[in-house]
């Protein structure tokens, strides 16, 4: 993808200072050199932060002078222009002018992050055809591409550019999900995939799922039926257990078994009309009891009633004497009024005690014919109740057999409320296995692409390797990328297998520089549409100035690699690539060597900086 930088421009929170513009060249290596703490390394925060990074890495003391950042370029032929304003509070702002042509004079913003990234994604190759391989139906992939991923090549920065097992920043840009980006898009960045053969890919594990899931519902509806089957035969051992079905009776499947166990349940009222025999003998005994209890209430009232009549004649024996005495010898009594009243008493009360006994008495109840009828009542009850009672001793059994058919019917109906089998959707179960028999030949072209493609990239990084002079005891051996750890490998002439030290920083600061400009010779190579044409490299030099050792001819040896490049690029393949390199060394080494393809942006020597120095001090 075409991607050439033109500018980076700040305004000033001093409303008295001019912006700060830095100019770029195409098809050249821009360098910007200079003292330590100048600002150098921050030439790279500024054009993530431009291109609307989601975190702040720019340095506070630059933040606290800046109040826009703006970077221009051109990207598949379009000029675009971005400015943003400076972070707040260590959060990045929202406030973005988005313009095709240059900058604003006077920076606002007008559009927001969200649709300038979506702008971005679009020049960037990243399109619905991208997201949705197969189509909006099908979904996305499970990855979501962002344009930003693809920034992970194009920037070597001084905190990898040395490191023996990192060859990409992620953690620049945000480790997880970088770490994510990286897996999912290094094989569509080296041309093994597309997205459509990583959609492919990821439709067959979803293919899979789907059909591991029919496949157990099945498993689990066979599980079911023979369940079913099984505690259905259980039911009927049990009927066969109590005779409700004849042992000798063969049932085979386990529909016959069904409608045995339905035939059975079906005589349940039958058997339930048995019961009754248990009330009925109740109730005979309650109609005994309360005949019996007549029959002792008469019995009682006989008894007290002869008492009574008993009891009169003896009261009458006991007074005759007052009879004769009042008749015989009342001339001789004593004549006083109290005697005359007493026996005057005696003689009434010997009265009416005779006149009841001569009178006839009615019994208040039919007593003998009332007795015999309840004892042939009873008679009759006792003969019902032995009746019933030889057909009890006989239930026993059967009321067992009636508890038995309770529990045959409610596990009979359990087993029908259980979950009915879900059928299989067989159309799509069919539809599953034709696309994933399509899909399958996937894995397999992918397989072979990426062994060419591999030794493709591996060919474009030794052919840039093969250039270096510093690196004598590797001189014959052979590079090879490791997809699968992210790094590059080195395996000396005659052996089999890669170093697992290459030894000091300067070797793998070399190692590094032949891996990024091996990949987008690569890329250039399969005319890759997603990485822009340019390098962003952090300080080469860094090996030599923290190990104070000032090994020129290393550095000469990396600056003419780097040199080498964009010649190669622009003269054998006619195509076109930028580089921005930040550097401690000094402009002399590009000019004394004769490096044509160097241009010098500027120089912070002498108290300049990314910031102006007047700027910086107020």
């Amino acid at each position: 993808m075409k991607f050439i930088l033109h500018e980076i421009k700040l305004w000033f929170k001093d409303e008295n200072s001019e912006p700060k513009s830095y100019d770029f060249l195409p098809d050249k290596v821009n360098v910007i050199t200079g003292d330590s703490t100048t600002g150098k390394t921050s030439f790279w925060n500024v054009i993530d932060y431009c291109l609307l990074s989601g975190k702040v890495t720019i340095p506070t003391e630059i933040i606290d002078k800046v109040l826009w950042f703006g970077i221009r370029f051109t990207v598949n032929e379009k000029e675009i222009s971005i400015v943003r304003r400076t972070p707040s509070n260590g959060s990045v702002s929202s406030d973005v002018s988005f313009n095709v042509g240059g900058f604003p004079v006077t920076p606002e913003g007008n559009r927001e992050v969200a649709e300038i990234k979506s702008i971005l994604d679009e020049e960037f190759g990243i399109s619905d055809a991208l997201r949705f391989p197969y189509g909006k139906g099908l979904g996305k992939t499970t990855f979501n591409i962002s344009y930003r991923h693809f920034l992970l090549f194009n920037s070597l920065t001084q905190t990898i550019i040395d490191a023996p097992e990192t060859y990409y920043d992620t953690t620049f840009y945000g480790k997880e999900e970088y770490d994510k980006a990286l897996s999912h898009i290094f094989d569509l960045v080296i041309g093994v995939n597309d997205m459509e053969n990583i959609k492919a890919i990821e439709r067959l594990q979803e293919i899979e799922a789907s059909l591991k899931a029919i496949q157990n519902q099945e498993k689990g509806n066979q599980n079911k039926i023979k369940n079913f089957e099984t505690e259905i035969f259980k039911l009927v051992e049990k009927c066969k257990a109590y005779k409700f079905i004849e042992y000798s009776e063969s049932i085979d499947s386990v529909d016959d078994a069904i409608l045995m166990i339905k035939e059975t349940i079906a005589n349940t009222k039958k058997v339930a009309e048995n019961s009754k025999l248990f009330s009925e003998v109740d109730a005979l005994y309650k109609s005994k009891n309360a005949i019996q209890a007549q029959i002792n209430a008469i019995s009682q009232y006989q008894k007290e009633y002869d008492l009574y009549k008993k009891n009169l004649n003896k009261s009458a024996d006991s007074l005759q004497p007052i009879e004769f005495l009042s008749q015989q010898l009342s001339d001789q009594l004593v004549d006083s009024y109290e005697t005359k009243l007493f026996v005057e008493s005696l003689e009434s009360s010997l009265k009416n005690i005779k006149v009841n006994l001569s009178k006839k008495i009615t019994e208040p109840l039919k007593v003998t014919g009332d007795v015999k009828e309840l004892k042939t009542q009873i008679q009759e009850i006792d003969k019902q109740i032995a009746k019933l009672n030889e057909i009890k001793k006989n239930y026993q059994s059967e009321g067992e057999k009636f508890i038995a058919l309770g529990e045959i019917k409610y596990a009979y109906e359990q087993i029908l409320k259980r979950e009915v089998n879900k059928p299989i959707d067989t159309i799509k179960l069919n539809s599953l296995n034709e696309e994933k028999e399509r899909l399958a030949k996937v894995p397999q072209e992918t397989s072979q692409i990426k062994f060419l493609m591999k030794t493709e990239l591996n060919q474009s990084i030794q052919r840039n390797f093969n250039l270096l002079n510093s690196l004598p005891t590797y001189k014959d051996s052979r590079v090879e990328f490791n997809s699968d750890k992210m790094i590059l490998q080195l395996i000396p002439d005659g052996q089999m297998f890669p170093l697992d030290n290459v030894g000091s920083a300067s070797n793998y600061m070399f190692m590094h520089l032949c891996l990024y400009l091996g990949l987008h010779e690569h890329v250039l190579n399969i005319e890759q549409d997603h990485i822009p044409e340019f390098l962003f490299i952090d300080q080469p030099s860094t090996p030599y100035y923290e190990g104070k050792n000032d090994d020129k001819a290393k550095l000469i040896d990396a600056f003419t690699l780097l040199n080498s490049f964009v010649d190669y690029i622009r003269v054998k393949k006619n195509k076109h690539f930028q580089i921005i390199m930040v550097e401690h060394a000094s402009k002399e080494y590009w000019i004394d060597n004769k490096l044509t393809y160097f241009h010098t942006v500027d120089e912070f020597i002498d108290g300049k900086g990314l910031i102006p120095n007047d700027i910086y001090k107020n």
